[in-house]
């Protein structure tokens, strides 16, 4: 079994030849699969090889991705000036001299002090050098985010099948109980309806006929037999390995299905109280579900 936890984080980085390279993975619970990637715009290129990566390895969470890349290979010495935004830093700081009646001139040394105004030349970046070094490092983190999730999986799966042992074991219980209930139920229509008709001339066959269509509403034979065949299923879905967190979510809603018809069919109050104790199992149930890819 290899049953994954949607929560974990992972962090590796790398130098080589002037670069040092960070990669941040932290994943959450999602019912999708969703990229949230920080990454430097000048590298922006690479995005789409990244989230490729990431798809390949992870199907279903919220990943948050910092991609960090600082420094640059020896003989890149080329830089290159941001106009744009140099231009309109300068008109900027000379509005807010004029608007503020400050004193002084706008100098050289303001407007190169400001971030990304004189950045090393993006033309000189080996953009497929610089993915060959961080490739490795994006499924080393991967690797060890998914160490994590099989571990946290691990707890996941041990409070699943606990949990699931116990479901079974309240349904044995009403399985056992339910024999005797519905002869008791049986019995009370039969009751209901002799007083009902009372003095009232009816056909015998008629009334047995209309009395066994009755009954068989009140039968949850089928509820529990679905209910044993939904915990089989669920139980098979645990061994899998692949992600299966969407199809556990689904059999526990038909599980809820099943325990709700069962509750309104029967008015026997042991029955009942174990029906509840059955929902409050499956809703802890539904809440791990929620950090399983």
């Amino acid at each position: 079994m290899a049953l994954k936890s949607m929560t974990a984080f992972g962090r590796t980085s790398h130098s080589f030849e002037g670069w040092r390279l960070t990669v941040e993975i932290k994943s959450l619970n999602h019912r999708f699969l969703d990229i949230i990637l920080r990454l430097p715009k000048r590298y922006s290129p690479l995005e789409e090889r990244i989230r490729r990566l990431l798809r390949e390895k992870i199907a279903r969470g919220r990943l948050e991705v910092s991609v960090q890349i600082n420094g640059s290979p020896p003989g890149v010495l080329a830089l290159a000036c941001n106009w744009e935004l140099a231009r309109a830093l300068v008109t900027i700081l000379k509005n807010l001299k004029a608007e503020l009646a400050l004193e002084g001139e706008v100098s050289l040394a303001q407007v190169a002090s400001f971030r990304e105004i004189i950045v090393p030349s993006e033309e000189e970046v080996d953009l497929e050098l610089l993915w060959q070094e961080l490739a490795p490092l994006l499924a080393k983190t991967l690797e060890d985010l998914q160490a994590m999730r099989l571990k946290e999986g691990q707890a996941l799966l041990d409070d699943l099948q606990e949990r699931l042992l116990k479901v079974e074991d309240l349904l044995g219980e009403i399985k056992e109980i339910w024999p005797v209930a519905y002869e008791a139920a049986r019995e009370r229509l039969r009751e209901r309806l002799q007083r009902a008709l009372s003095g009232i001339e009816y056909d015998p066959a008629r009334l047995a006929q209309e009395m066994a269509i009755m009954a068989d509403k009140l039968d949850i034979n089928e509820e529990m037999v679905r209910l044993r065949s939904h915990i089989d299923q669920f139980r098979h879905y645990l061994s899998l390995d692949e992600p299966v967190g969407r199809r556990l979510d689904f059999l526990v809603q038909e599980m809820f299905r099943e325990v709700n018809t069962l509750s309104n069919k029967v008015q026997e109050a042991k029955i009942n109280h174990l029906a509840v104790e059955i929902k409050g199992e499956l809703e802890r149930l539904r809440e791990q579900i929620q950090n399983i890819e």
